[in-house]
Order: structure tokens, then sequence, then C-alpha cells
């Protein structure tokens, strides 16, 4: 016991030695080879940590996986003491090399981290008593042969360093200390063998030295690097300069003969002399070098030449002669011109995408925002109520970051506006509370939040912008908090007749910010303690861009830190009162009741009304059409821009509203098509863009098109019914008070809320638990239900052979993600049953639990085929609504579906396919129709092509 804890003493020594000698060294000015140095320090100190864990001693297992810990440190101190031997020389070694010998040591580690599994590098290991180990046992092994061609590696890697120390020594006769520094080194590559020799040979007998022969390895080692000065700053800077400087350098006495030639100069004019026909001179290629007028040719490249009298008190001693080679300068003038033509073509596809990107990211926030709206007209349950708001509100933030995303131009050129406006300060404190606790719920950290209860109701300003601030705000404060709060007040600071000035405060018990630091807080791109805060992302733009809009809103931004305790933020604002009545007088059947107000202030009806809808998104059509319902408009639809011109044409519309961004015919080029018809009518048709696209000039660009209007998406009620009322003639518009208003509103999906279904029948028939009802708090209205329920079922068959064939490959990952796309949707039409069983599934396959899936995939499987008999009365109910069209029409697209599959064009075989899910499938058609659901979705190209031929000749 008393020789186990002077063993484990002598090791923590070595631990608390090894460790001091890698701050010492750290410390050290850089050179190439520091880091080869700091890591064989390292694997030292891995080692000898896991030694000391090693004589406290345990389990036969646990001292196997100290073990594998310890050889960590061996398996590659080595290796990296054998670079920084080849880097200090400056010997240049093939990375293949490099590479090679790192890829062995891995794989000799591999091997032993893994030795519990094989026989390759011990044959057996056990516990045997020792007097070396506090428990008094340590680990004995029988060695495999894997273990002595370890050995032997590590020795080659230690002859390997020798050999170089050795050749070191010979050659470099001029050296200061050259020999005690080459004996120092000698030892520090030899500590570790020859500890593990006497090992071996059973001269030690009681435990492996190995740990502090690498620790005296690492003493050496050091005491050459700050004895020594092995790593020398300056000369190795020089050495560096030198060798990787990209100009010639030639130094020449008064008779121009060389006495200096860095590396690039040399292979120059070993270059001239090769192709010269007679053997020159240095002086003779000393003037060939230094060319006229400055400039010098050679092999195609062309160089700059610059001549410097060398002198030493006022005498000159020679010549020092600078080519630098300006062939790609030369080269990157001449190209000039097409990178400024190249920069107005990125611009241009700047501009571009950031018109593709607002419509595709803004279109399905408008299917959340607008289904979310038609929702709230429903009657709901207090929470369920609370739930949509909470759904609308964040739709909304989100909507107002994308804005702030798109407009980044605004900000560039100084552009940027407030959009003044009231709102609703208890909706935006609530709002902006979700998003901290969201923020914060991933963080170890309080979040306190302080709202001062005499703030009025509803104010006038750029709520958007207030959010913006507060959130950059609260971000920063969460990032750079590891413990304690974050505390976000507001308060009112002084209050008039008709304007409040809040205070905004946002405290943290942070890192703290330096006072120096807070002088250049509010710069563009600055970040302040920036290698302390290296791991914490960010562009620096975040408090800029908040200080930017406090100063646009006649406010002031400011910060108190004391470094290492916290930070505190604070802005003042005023804001115009819209309704003195304090937050806390709001109650929540205000809130739900402002839904159906705040509408029914812009309703009116126009039943002889005639408006077309145009977008390729059936989603938005279905939103767009139930946000539109009150209004009790006669609606048509198309889906692209083609079909729009084709039906303005063959009857007659009041309005149309035309999606921006389609297939087929975009809706500006729609515009410009109705417009060029010769009929005056075409002329004074209103059409009003409906779009996603966010871009400044998008208004105008749609003016220019010939668009009456513009009205974003999301869709906004209020806006959408100010552009119809503008636009639709006047004698179809009837004004309602606003109380009939309010009763349409509040009626217009109360059907929807006493349907009953009666179709579901028993349990034993139905074990999907599908009822109509259970969808419609999902969907909002019948319609929107039956119109979903429609798309379920059309993809009934496709999506379960697609389920069965990753089951069968064991796609997992692939099956995974079905079943979870089943989950929504199952419960989205209101089959909670199968959603629950798509869901166990879901669970296995993340499990990777492969009998489970095998055993549970054919009863969900049929549970969801079972769904079709049940959806069938309510798709056939849907089937009715659709257009009827003629055999020639069909003909027409399925010979174009034909057409794409022969010419690979999968997207118009999805056209095709949508275009005739709007048609009335006919009797003979529907079995086949079904069919060719499954062969689309498949892509399984041959059966589509025989299937169309099928339909079209019994259509014929």
């Amino acid at each position: 016991m008393i020789f186990a804890t002077g063993w484990l003493s002598l090791h923590l020594f070595g631990v608390f030695i090894t460790f001091a000698l890698l701050v010492i060294v750290s410390q050290k000015e850089d050179a190439t080879y520091k880091s080869e140095l700091l890591l064989t320090i390292a694997c030292c100190l891995v080692t000898l940590v896991a030694k000391s864990i090693y004589i406290v001693g345990g389990s036969r297992q646990t001292l196997l996986t100290i073990g594998k810990l310890e050889y960590l440190g061996k398996s590659f101190a080595n290796y990296c003491a054998l670079m920084f031997i080849l880097r200090w020389q400056n010997i240049k070694i093939p990375k293949w090399f490099i590479n090679t010998l790192l890829f062995i040591n891995c794989a000799f580690y591999i091997l032993i981290a893994t030795v519990d599994l094989h026989h390759w590098y011990y044959k057996d290991y056990w516990l045997n008593p020792s007097q070396a180990n506090i428990r008094g046992y340590t680990l004995e092994i029988a060695p495999a042969p894997m273990y002595y061609i370890f050995m032997a590696f590590q020795v080659l890697e230690i002859i390997g360093s020798v050999c170089v120390i050795v050749s070191s020594y010979l050659s470099k006769k001029d050296m200061p200390d050259r020999l005690n520094l080459h004996i120092i080194l000698l030892f520090s590559m030899l500590s570790p063998a020859i500890l593990l020799s006497l090992r071996l040979l059973g001269i030690l007998k009681w435990d492996d030295p190995t740990p502090l022969g690498m620790f005296f390895a690492c003493v050496f080692m050091c005491i050459a690097v700050v004895k020594y000065k092995m790593i020398d700053p300056v000369k190795s800077a020089k050495n560096l300069i030198i060798q990787n400087l990209n100009e010639a350098v030639v130094v020449t006495d008064l008779e121009g003969r060389f006495l200096f030639l860095n590396p690039m100069a040399e292979a120059l004019v070993s270059s001239m002399k090769k192709k010269a026909i007679h053997r020159r001179k240095d002086i003779e290629i000393y003037d060939i070098l230094r060319g006229s007028e400055g400039y010098f040719d050679w092999l195609d490249h062309h160089y700059q030449v610059e001549e410097t009298e060398l002198q030493s008190c006022n005498t000159p001693q020679g010549y020092m002669l600078t080519l630098v080679d300006v062939t790609k300068i030369l080269e990157q003038n001449h190209r000039m011109k097409e990178l400024v033509t190249q920069a107005e073509a990125a611009t241009q596809a700047k501009s571009a995408f950031v018109s593709n990107i607002s419509h595709e990211i803004r279109t399905p926030i408008n299917s959340i925002v607008g289904i979310t709206e038609v929702m709230l007209r429903s009657r709901h349950s207090p929470r369920e109520q609370e739930f949509l708001l909470n759904i609308q509100s964040s739709g909304q933030a989100l909507l107002s970051i994308i804005n702030d995303v798109l407009d980044f131009s605004k900000i560039e050129s100084g552009k940027m506006q407030l959009v003044l406006e009231p709102y609703d300060t208890l909706s935006l404190f609530h709002d902006l509370k979700l998003t901290m606790e969201n923020q914060i719920s991933k963080c170890p950290l309080e979040l306190i939040y302080e709202i001062d209860q005499t703030i009025p109701c509803l104010l006038y300003g750029d709520a958007g912008r207030i959010r913006q601030v507060i959130t950059n705000l609260v971000s920063n404060a969460i990032k750079y908090t590891e413990h304690g709060h974050v505390r976000f007040s507001v308060h009112v600071h002084k209050k008039d007749y008709d304007k409040v000035s809040l205070y905004y405060e946002v405290e943290d018990t942070g890192i703290g910010i330096r006072k120096e630091d807070q002088e250049i807080l509010f710069d563009s791109f600055q970040r302040v303690d920036l290698k302390k805060n290296r791991r914490i992302q960010g562009t620096g733009l975040g408090l800029t861009i908040s200080k930017n809009f406090v100063n646009m809103m006649g406010g002031t931004i400011g910060v108190e830190s004391e470094y290492g305790k916290g930070s505190k933020f604070y802005f003042c604002i005023d804001q115009t009162i819209m309704d003195s009545t304090p937050i806390s007088e709001i109650n929540y059947e205000q809130r739900h009741n402002s839904v159906v107000s705040k509408e029914a202030e812009s309703l009116f009806t126009a039943e002889d009304a005639h408006i077309l809808l145009v977008d390729d998104n059936s989603l938005n059509l279905l939103v767009a059409q139930e946000l539109l319902k009150p209004l009790q408009l006669q609606i048509d639809t198309a889906e692209n821009g083609k079909d729009a011109v084709a039906m303005v044409q063959e009857r007659h519309y009041d309005l149309v509203l035309m999606d921006h961004m389609m297939p087929v015919m975009d809706g500006i080029e729609a515009t410009k098509a109705i417009r060029a018809l010769p009929e005056p009518q075409y002329q004074n048709l209103p059409i009003i863009a409906l779009t996603a696209n966010a871009m400044v000039n998008a208004q105008k660009e749609f003016a220019n098109a010939g668009m009456n209007g513009f009205v974003a998406k999301p869709i906004d009620f209020q806006m959408i019914c100010n552009q119809l009322r503008k636009w639709l003639p006047k004698d179809m518009i009837h004004e309602l008070t606003r109380e009939e208003a309010e009763k349409i509103l509040s009626d217009e999906t109360d059907t929807a809320d006493s349907i009953t279904d009666t179709s579901a029948g028993s349990s034993a028939e139905n074990p999907a638990g599908f009822r109509f009802e259970n969808g419609l708090p999902y969907c909002g209205s019948e319609e929107a239900l039956k119109q979903i329920i429609q798309i379920f079922y059309n993809t009934i068959d496709s999506k379960s052979k697609k389920i069965e064939q990753c089951l069968k490959e064991q796609l997992i990952k692939d099956y995974t993600i079905e079943v979870h796309a089943l989950k929504s949707s199952a419960l989205l039409i209101g089959a909670p049953g199968l959603s629950e069983a798509a869901k166990e599934l879901e669970m296995y396959g993340n499990a990777q639990n492969l009998a489970a899936l095998e055993e549970k995939t054919e009863p969900m499987l049929a549970m969801y085929r079972s769904l079709k008999s049940l959806l069938r009365p309510y798709v056939e109910d849907n089937e009715s609504s659709k257009k009827e069209v003629s055999s020639d029409d069909w003909i027409t697209v399925l010979e174009q579906m034909h057409q794409c599959v022969e010419q690979f064009d999968m997207d118009g075989v999805d056209h095709a396919m949508e275009t005739m899910d709007t048609f009335q499938t006919p009797d003979k058609l529907k079995d086949l129709m079904e069919q060719l659901r499954v062969c689309v979705a498949d892509v399984e190209m041959e059966e589509i092509m025989k299937l169309t031929d099928t339909m079209v000749n019994l259509l014929q």
C-alpha cells in the first residue's frame, strides 16, 4: 500500500509538471513546429492522468477502459515527437507519408480500443496481485501478434527521430551548444524506449514505467526548447520570409557577382543558364534581369524590376534586384471589363433570387396565417382560441422577420422606412414572451418578464421594428449568459394626453462588456472580446440595426455593463396613444371578439360579382376562397396564367385576383396578354396582384404590367376587402351595418361546428377511428376538410405501396419519414386511430426495431386501406363539385401526359395529373384513375403510358 501510494504520488507529480510544461510552451512565440511539441506534451499528459487513475485500481473492466485511455497518449506520442523533430529540421516530407503514418497510428489505436471484441492484440487479460496498485490488483495481459507489431512500429518511429537528431548533429557543426542540445534530444527520444526495455527484460517487474519515460521525454524536449532556444521567432520569421517570398531577390557585389539568390531568384537564374547558348557570367545575367524601363520578360512571364544600391556609411557595397511577377496582375487587368459585366449580372441574379425566395417563403406562411384567420371565425373553447391566437401572432411575427431579411437592400441603401400603424401592446408583449420563452427553454436560465400594467392598450408606431430591436437585445443576452437570469422589463417613463414614453430594458447576468469595448459596440460588424466569444455565432450587425431603428423612431439606446458580472441594454421611445385603456383592463373575451370586430369593419357583400381567382397552389386557392366566403362572391378558379387568359375570353368577370409566380404562364405575362386583347373590356378589367413577392419594386412592376392593385400574401382580410370595394362596380356592393357584418362572420362556420358524422360506423368497421368532425378543428371548414380528404384518398394506394417497399428493402429511414407524414395527415382528416398507429411505427423506426415494424406494419396498412370505403362518400360528394369536361378535354390531357413521359418530363406529368384532378371523373375511368395516381407517384413510366393509352381508347 505504501509503495502504491508513492507510485501514485510520483505520477501525480508528473501530471502537475507536464501541465506546467504545456502552459510554458504555449506561451512561447509561434514557430512552424510548436504545435507538434504541444501535441507531444498533451499525449504525455493524457497518459499520465490515465496511469494515475489506473494506479487507484478498480475492476477488470474498469482497468481495461482506463488502459485504453492510457494508450490514447502512447499511440500518438512518438508520432508527434517525430513530426516535431522533422519540422525543427525543416525536412520536406511528402504529405502522403505523413498521412500514412497517422493512419497507421489511428488503426493501431482503434485495434486497442476494441480489444475486448477480439484477440488480435491481447490473447487474454486478467487481474493479478500487485504492490503498485492501491487496491492490490493490476491487469496482466497475454500479448498477441499485433501487440509485438505495434511495439516494433513504435520503435521504428523512435529510430526515425534518433536518425534525424544524429544527422542534425553531424551537419550543423557551427551550431552553438551543439553537443548538449543533441544529447538532450536523444535522451528525450530514448527515455520511453529504455524504460520499456527494462520492463520487457524483467528488470522492472512491478509496473509499466512507460508513462514516466514519456514524462522524462517531454521534460528533456522542453529543456531543449527553453534553454537552447529551439523556438526562435526572429530566425523562424526570417527563414519563412526568405523561403516563401513571391518575389525574386538577387544580391550582388559591385562587380555584379551573385552573393545571394532566394529560391525564386535561383530558379529564374537556373532557367536562364539552361536556355543560354553559351554559359553566361553573373554580370551578363544580371544585365538581362535589369530589363528595360523597369520591366523584364522571360518564358511568357512579365516581371516588374526594381534595383536598389546597398550602402554602408554612404559607401556603395553592392546591389539588390527585386523582380515581381506581375503576369497575373496584367491578366486581371484584361479581365476587369468581364468582371464588371459579371458583377452587374450578379446584381440582377441577386434581385431575382430575393424575388423568388420571397415567393417560396411567404407562400406557406400565407396558408398558415390565412387558415388560422378562417378558423378564428369559428367558435372554440377559450384554450383552443388561445392556441389559434398564438399561431396567428407567431405567423405574423415570422412574416415580419422574413420581411426584414427580404428588405436588406433597403438597409444597405439607407432607404429603410418605418411602417407606422396602430398596434395592440398586449399582443406585442404576449408574442415577445412566447419568443423569449422558446429561446430560453434550451438554456439553464431564468426569464424574468416585467410589464407595466398602466401601458395603454393601443398605440401608434412600428411594432415590427420594436419587436426586432427587443428580439436582438434578448437574443444577445441569452447567447452571452451561461447561468443566472435574463430580465425583460418595460415601463411608462412619461405620459401626456396623446403621447407615452416607454422605457425598455434587457438585463442579464452574463459575461459583461469592457468599458473600452462599449464605445464600439453599436458600430457595424463589431464583435467585442472575440477571442473569448469565438464559439458564439453572429455578424455584428444586430446592435447596429437596432440603434438605427431606435434613432428612426426618435429614441435613444444605450448600455451599462460591468465586465464579468452582466449587462443592461435599454432604449426609450415615444409612441402616440390610440386607446388609453391600460392593458390591465383588457381581458381574453375582448381579444377574442376583436378578430371578428376587426374584419367586420371592412366587410360587404357582392352576390352578383363574378371574379376569377388565379393561383397554382391548390391550398392557396382553398385559403383565399375560405377568406372571401363572407363576401358571397361568385368565384371561379384557374391554376395558371394561360388558363386565366382563356377563361376571361370565355365568360365575363368583374375582377381578377392574379397570383404572380406560376408555371406555364406567370401573372405578369397573363396580365399583359389580357391587356393585349383587342376588345375594350379587357383594357378596363380590374386585375389585382395576389402575390408573395415582397421586393421593394413589386408594386411598380405590377403597375407596369397593367395591374390595378396589389395584395401581399399572407392575405390580410381588410386589405383585400378594401381592394375589392375599390375596383368592383359600385352597384354590386351591398354595404352592411356592423351588426350584420359581425353576424355573418360569426355564423360563417357555425354550420361546420354542428356537423355530425353518421357514416363512421362501429369501431370494428372503423379501426382508424375516422370521424368527419374530428378533422374540422384542423381545417376550419367543411369544404376545406373535404378538399384535404380528396387529396388523402387519392394517395392511399401509392403511399401504402411505398411504405411496404421501404420495409421490404429495409430502408428504415425512408420508412420512418413516410409514417411520420402519415401520422400528421391522418390526424388532419380526423382519423386519430390511424395517427396513433403511425406514431407507434415512427417510434419503432427511430429505434431501428425491425422486428416490431415487420409485426405491426401490416395491421396499420390494413387500417390505412380500410379508410378508402369510409372516405369514398366524401370524395364522391366532392367529385360532383368538380368541372364537368368533355371526352376531348380528357383525351388532350392524357395525350399530354403520355408525351411528357416520352420526353422524361415528370414535372409535366405531375401538372397533367393535377389538371385531371380538377375534372369530374367518368365512371368508366375511376378505377384506372386510381391506378394512374399510384403509377405517377411511383414514377412507373411504362405503366403510365399503358394506362393513358387504355384510357384514351375507352374515351374514344
